[in-house]
């Protein structure tokens, strides 16, 4: 029985549209994008700089989050990588950061290897949680002893005069924040094709029933540690860029309390249910706590505060976050959530491919 909506189109025609409409939303956004960020304002391109670094980040801790329901607390330390990376080879070797970034996607995932597989052998949060927040309390002390990264002052990259983008020096933070921008378009377009992948498929199938997805001969292990290695390493990048903004890595700019917070809350405000959801929530979560912020005269603490509030408000309010509070008005007033339908697209996808991957995989 072909499934169909209710204009009577089947239903994989209609996935098959909304995927293309997707790609050319994204495709429209990343163009209208680039050329606004040219006539912006200083103060608020600062703004924007931030909003583009923690939805880059925090979109690491989406995919694994989204994927799997695994809870991580160690994405700053893998940013952190990545600015470390950076910030030495470039101030003790004068190597581009580009090359940085290749090198520090490699020591992310080194460093990740044996994290995930002491926190992803069990299934559920609670040891991924505690595994990974002992990494993120005890980088700072380990990092501070570390002369050649400059102990507890970090290290400071050399300034060159002028705009040079093999070095990634800009005289302002439009260059910045392009980059920071073509970094969140790729990731994006990277969740949405995970989404609709056999990887997408069997990381549905784990995070629904564990047991269910081994019974069907699914890779359970093999498949939560590669998860977690390829979110270190997408997390090392935006720490690359961060770096060369500030002209400084430091364990205070990323893995202070408030930075180590704000990382994970732009996630969980925007929400896993969409590829865009923590670009969503970085942009609005950073505009709050500065609008607040200036409210209060720029006490300290503000920002912090804002983010904490966030956090209760969406564990009480909206779990799923603002692209899951959408994707249920959607399947509400649309009929798609009905019984009979089809449902969402992409995660009907993702269980139609871990059904058919999956019984693929145990016949074999």
């Amino acid at each position: 029985m072909t499934l169909t909506d209710a204009a009577g189109r089947p239903a994989h025609r209609r996935i098959r549209e909304h995927a293309a409409t997707r790609w050319v939303v994204l495709a429209v956004f990343l163009v209208v994008t680039w050329f606004s960020l040219g006539g912006l304002e200083s103060a608020t391109l600062t703004i924007m700089v931030l909003v583009l670094y923690y939805a880059a980040a925090g979109t690491s801790f989406n995919l694994l989050f989204g994927s799997l329901g695994v809870f991580s607390l160690a994405q700053p330390v893998f940013v952190m990588v990545g600015g470390y990376t950076s910030a030495y080879l470039f101030a003790r070797h004068g190597i581009s950061p580009w090359i940085s970034m290749l090198v520090a996607m490699s020591v992310a995932a080194l460093l990740a290897l044996p994290v995930g597989f002491i926190a992803m052998r069990r299934s559920g949060t609670i040891v991924t949680a505690l595994v990974t927040l002992i990494l993120s309390m005890a980088a700072p002390p380990i990092i501070a002893a570390v002369k050649p990264l400059g102990g507890t002052v970090g290290l400071y990259i050399p300034v060159k005069s002028g705009d040079n983008w093999w070095d990634m020096q800009f005289a302002t933070g439009v260059p910045f924040a392009r980059i920071l921008l073509v970094m969140n378009v790729v990731f994006i377009a990277g969740l949405m094709w995970f989404a609709r992948s056999k990887w997408g498929g069997w990381t549905t199938a784990i995070r629904d029933s564990e047991a269910a997805a081994q019974a069907a001969g699914i890779p359970v292990l093999r498949v939560r540690i590669t998860m977690f290695v390829v979110s270190a390493m997408m997390a090392s990048l935006p720490g690359v860029v961060y770096a060369q903004y500030n002209l400084l890595s430091n364990t205070e700019l990323f893995l202070s309390m408030s930075a180590l917070f704000q990382v994970l809350v732009v996630a969980l405000v925007g929400g896993v249910d969409r590829a865009w959801g923590t670009l969503v929530g970085a942009a609005l979560m950073i505009q709050i706590s500065h609008r607040l912020s200036e409210a209060a005269g720029g006490r300290p603490g503000i920002g912090p505060l804002t983010f904490a509030a966030a956090f209760l408000i969406m564990a009480l309010v909206l779990p799923r976050g603002i692209s899951g509070a959408w994707a249920a008005l959607q399947a509400r007033y649309s009929g798609e959530g009905a019984p009979g339908g089809a449902g969402e697209p992409e995660v009907e996808d993702r269980r139609s491919a871990a059904a058919t991957e999956g019984t693929r995989h145990g016949s074999d």
